[in-house]
């Protein structure tokens, strides 16, 4: 089974959203209307492809250590 990465959202700018994911940051392209700073997004291939609450973000993260 394959498991997206999660990302925190941390900031914004003009081509998407930018997360933070293992203590770095990275920029995402995001078509997830309803993100906001502080949400966590699961992604792939630097793409945002779901938002996740931060229960579910928490268990990724433990699972991906």
């Amino acid at each position: 089974m394959c498991q997206a990465p999660v990302g925190k959202v941390v900031g914004f700018d003009k081509d998407g959203i930018i997360v933070e994911y293992k203590g770095n940051t990275r920029k995402l392209r995001s078509r997830l209307p309803e993100v906001k700073e502080g949400d966590y997004v699961l992604f792939s291939l630097d793409i945002a492809v779901d938002k996740v609450d931060a229960e579910e973000a928490t268990a990724i993260l433990g699972n991906m250590r």
